[in-house]
């Protein structure tokens, strides 16, 4: 048994496959049904993004890394493709790279674009562009990786990390792929072929002898009968809970290469799967610090975010543009520990104590109000922002606590009414459900 009415199916979705939703956000994919949700975040082609041009107009220093962490920050917001910026996300941790190394917000942002514009096609064909993207290309040395010098970086990370796994491969495969990507370098910030550095001669890799080049080997590892679990183990443990059930990871697997390697067909059978409604899946990841953070906002209404949140992210342990490993972010119960759930707490002090222009940055009791809530009863308010924020998922035990926190609301004036909404928004942010997706 899981998740059974609609409305709590289309929001466990809309919170795995985007960043949470706003309320009318929630009712529009609510109205579509549980499938319907799910052909409109697959089909974010035909819907317009005027994020994507507000982005380029806020005045940030894309040229800098803090800038564009601001313009990823600002289209995950408010895009209306929730799904093709998670999935950025999720490919930005599978195929990571580091400003920090890379040393070129520019490349960093191109990269971040690629897989915007990639995403949900080919994974043959996204990883052949990833291994041309200059960013990946300097980030794992393929730019140093010549004929008569070496570098096994890309081809050893490409087989134990974007493709095949662990144990499903040799040493010998490494060096042999190794010699069919020698050559590859970048001019003039693109992708460029240098014959002169290229080894030309005969190659073994998976058992497939010639002379391979570097679009043999990513053909080689795409189709590799390890690949398909691999990948399909990778985006069930982002979209739903980790260590998924073998049956699962079958099924996606066999999606992958009856669908010719299509990111989308294994995102449909993902979404649809009844394991991903499941009782297992309902609030069973640690929301990452991107999560915790754009859901928030988005919860509330924000368009824009305050100022300490690209800081404030860092100090979670999630820096876009900078993973913590070639890894990516280890995810999971690494999300929180004493100094990073003390960040969050902090953040949810600021949103509910901040103003801009002059107004708070959020009006809960308006929020409250505009559904039709009594503000002076404490039963109702509490259980109002129960159900918004944590989907009613609080025992009883907390919930009479958390009233008995907001006290007698029946004579309360304005200012004392909003100071307790605004103290409770803050004490629900802190609760341990609150933490997961």
């Amino acid at each position: 048994m899981g998740i059974t009415d609609t409305r709590g199916q289309v929001r466990h979705l809309l919170s795995r496959a985007g960043f949470g939703q706003r309320p009318a956000e929630l009712n529009e994919y609510a109205a579509l049904g549980f499938e319907g949700a799910v052909d409109r975040l697959l089909g974010f082609g035909a819907i317009d993004d005027p994020a994507a041009a507000a982005a380029e107009q806020q005045g940030y220093d894309l040229a800098r890394a803090d800038g564009i962490r601001q313009w990823w920050l600002y289209r995950m917001l408010n895009t209306t493709r929730p799904l093709q910026e998670k999935l950025t996300l999720f490919w930005h941790g599978h195929f990571a790279t580091s400003v920090q190394k890379v040393n070129n917000p520019v490349w960093m942002r191109n990269q971040n674009e690629l897989f915007r514009r990639q995403g949900t096609g080919s994974f043959r064909d996204l990883v052949l562009a990833v291994a041309k993207d200059p960013a990946m290309m300097r980030y794992l040395d393929t730019i140093q990786n010549r004929k008569n010098s070496p570098n096994e970086n890309f081809a050893r990370e490409l087989m134990e990390l974007f493709t095949m796994g662990i144990g499903n491969y040799t040493e010998t495969d490494v060096k042999e792929a190794t010699r069919a990507f020698t050559g590859w370098t970048i001019r003039e910030d693109v992708y460029f072929f240098n014959a002169n550095q290229h080894d030309n001669g005969q190659k073994t890799v998976l058992d497939r002898t010639g002379n391979l080049n570097g679009e043999d080997v990513v053909d080689l590892v795409v189709a590799h009968p390890a690949t398909g679990p691999h990948l399909a183990a990778k985006l069930w443990a982002f979209f739903a809970y980790d260590n998924p059930e073998t049956a699962v990871v079958e099924r996606l697997s066999q999606v992958y290469y009856s669908s010719g390697y299509s990111i989308e067909a294994m995102l449909r059978e993902l979404f649809l799967a009844p394991e991903f409604r499941s009782t297992r899946a309902y609030h069973a990841t640690i929301k990452s610090p991107v999560e915790f953070v754009l859901g928030t906002f988005k919860l509330f209404g924000l368009t824009t975010y305050p100022q300490p949140t690209p800081g404030a992210l860092r100090a979670m342990g999630q820096d876009l543009f900078a993973p913590t490993s070639v890894k990516g972010w280890d995810g999971g119960t690494t999300w929180i520990n004493s100094t990073s759930f003390l960040t969050r707490c902090n953040l949810g002090n600021v949103l509910v104590t901040s103003r801009s222009n002059g107004q708070p940055l959020i009006d809960p009791i308006a929020m409250a109000e505009r559904a039709s809530i009594n503000v002076k009863s404490a039963d109702e308010v509490v259980r109002f922002f129960v159900d918004l924020m944590l989907d009613g998922d609080l025992s009883a035990g907390a919930r009479s606590e958390l009233a008995r926190y907001v006290g007698d609301l029946g004579r309360a004036d304005r200012r004392t009414l909003d100071t307790k909404v605004r103290g409770l928004v803050h004490l629900i942010m802190a609760t341990p459900v609150y933490q997961f997706a």
